[in-house]
């Protein structure tokens, strides 16, 4: 048997409810280590991710794409005849340009001659083409390959309006009928993660979405478009709400389970249009062009789970199979396993290392970017993992609302302990414990919408753009699809480590100014309190 199915799935909680994530003993850690090639991501960019029907309604997946692959050629300077290749993730297909990543590359003004190739695994088609691209490098088929992903909702929706359909079909389960909006209020029930946790999560997706476009940290990464109808440049997301408050998401009624689901329109991750593109090539490659590297792509991995029972949860599992291939004695190797699982590999030979002998240990990771296509599905996985893939309803999480706010660890977000629940023995995965100050940190899926072929591509540009900023050292980007499926990739900087002492030096020096500054406006506020009193004394005089 492959896996644990749930005792009772009541979407109440039922108390007695246990569940369990069985490790990906099928995964096949893919690494680089051992191939005498480092791939690097040399830049990523991604247009606005816009709501369906609103700035990208006159286009298309293949339109989008070419404006996001353009943007990139733009950043980087790189002559478009050197690509070798363009792989490109993509879900709502148009039967038109059933090879979307060839029309987008035609239409960025590649030469005809650049070979394209579109991939699809549902929401980790982007994740997809951007391990299909590395791979290509690593096996010797190309040197310079452009990953991305694009999606139109728009183009489907002006086909088949959702008033003759109930949803699209991409958000529902083929093999089991369920939709995702059903899944996430399973998890929420299972994982006890209350409506008033979820609704909190939401706001700081929101709230941190906000802030980081306030701050510029998305400058350079997110692109403009302009064309028609309007000509109007396009160059904010319009899927951010700056209002999002818990008291408004509180008045929310149930999506899916109307009863006793805890799921809303709001604190669900909403489907957009968009595309993203970024360029990757060996680390000598780089060097020879005059490139300079965003991070390293270290090691990737795909699991499989129960689409019954593991929906939404493949990063449970792919992240400690991420995690313990990265073999101790071998610094930075990647363990190949002897499994079965396709599309899985590695991309950094020799780059990651470890505390103690190589060997990646959570605490070393200094990002974490998730995908958060629910505020229930993240909660729940942060939960899971934390407990090494079990877990038990009933527990009490009312609390865990304060603690997102306060950016505690994730195994408390949910309010659970790190505790093994009883009658579980086998079977579990190691526990990795995420803490909230390092995870989406400038916003997630929740805020910035979901183009399911581009999110993979949009998460992994940002973590290496969050690591160069942020000074660390390692990144850990890990989403799920439909099918059950579960990826997990690791990034390395190519600063390499910055030493603790130095990072507080930095912070150190940056307290002692922010201290000075507050000293400085002290005093002003004290002489200006001295003068006050002696205004009067003159007063008499001029009498």
């Amino acid at each position: 048997m492959d896996w644990h199915r749930s005792q009772s799935g009541s979407c109440r909680g039922d108390k007695k409810t246990f569940f369990l994530i069985k490790p990906a003993r099928r995964a096949q850690n893919m690494s680089t280590s051992d191939k005498n090639t480092t791939i690097v991501l040399v830049d990523g960019c991604r247009i606005p991710f816009q709501k369906p029907g609103t700035s990208y309604r006159s286009y298309r997946a293949h339109d989008l794409a070419r404006f996001a692959i353009r943007g990139l050629l733009d950043r980087t300077g790189l002559d478009p005849a050197l690509v070798d290749r363009v792989v490109l993730g993509n879900v709502i297909q148009d039967r038109e340009t059933s090879n979307v990543a060839r029309e987008a590359a035609l239409g960025a003004g590649l030469p005809a001659t650049v070979t394209a190739q579109t991939v699809t695994m549902s929401c980790l088609s982007g994740n997809l083409a951007i391990t299909s691209a590395a791979e290509a490098i690593l096996s010797g088929q190309a040197d310079v390959v452009i990953a991305g992903g694009t999606d139109s909702a728009s183009a489907y929706l002006e086909r088949f309006p959702l008033k003759k359909h109930r949803a699209l079909p991409y958000l529902n389960e083929f093999s089991t009928g369920e939709s995702m909006g059903e899944y996430a209020d399973r998890l929420a029930s299972l994982y006890a993660v209350a409506r008033e946790t979820q609704d909190a999560y939401t706001v700081r997706s929101h709230q941190s979405a906000v802030m980081a476009f306030r701050e510029g940290m998305y400058d350079g990464e997110v692109v403009p478009v302009t064309g028609p109808p309007d000509f109007v440049p396009v160059t904010q997301e319009n899927m951010i709400r700056p209002e999002t408050t818990q008291e408004a998401l509180s008045l929310l009624k149930p999506s899916f389970n109307h009863k006793f689901g805890t799921v809303t329109a709001a604190n669900a991750s909403n489907y957009a249009d968009g595309a993203a593109a970024m360029l990757l090539m060996s680390e000598a490659k780089a060097a020879e062009l005059g490139l300079k590297p965003l991070a390293r792509l270290v090691s990737w991995v795909y699991t499989a789970g129960s689409p019954k029972d593991e929906m939404l949860l493949g990063q449970v599992s792919a992240i400690p199979a991420l995690l313990a291939g990265m073999d101790p004695s071998e610094k930075g190797a990647a363990k190949t396993g002897t499994g079965s699982v396709s599309g899985t590999g590695t991309a950094a030979g020799g780059a990651a290392g470890g505390k103690a002998g190589g060997s990646i240990h959570p605490d070393d990771i200094d990002v974490f970017e998730l995908q958060e296509t629910f505020a229930a599905q993240i909660l729940a996985v942060l939960d899971a993992i934390a407990v090494g893939g079990q877990t038990h309803a009933g527990s009490d999480a009312t609390a865990a609302a304060d603690e997102v706010d306060a950016e505690e660890s994730a195994s408390k977000s949910t309010g659970k302990t790190a505790g093994k629940p009883s009658g579980q023995t086998s079977g579990e995965t190691a526990a990795v414990s995420i803490p909230l100050k390092k995870l989406n940190t400038l916003g997630g899926t929740l805020a910035l919408g979901h183009v399911f072929g581009a999110t993979g591509v949009r998460l992994v540009t940002t973590a290496a753009k969050r690591l160069v900023r942020e000074e660390g050292r390692y990144a850990l980007v890990a989403g799920c699809s439909g099918g059950g499926l579960g990826h997990a990739m690791l990034l390395e900087s190519m600063e390499g480590p910055v030493p603790d002492a130095a990072k507080a030096q930095k912070a150190a020096k940056r307290t002692t100014k922010a201290t000075a500054s507050d000293g400085t406006k002290s005093q002003k506020g004290t002489k200006q309190t001295k003068k006050a009193p002696a205004k009067p004394k003159t007063k008499p005089k001029a009498k």
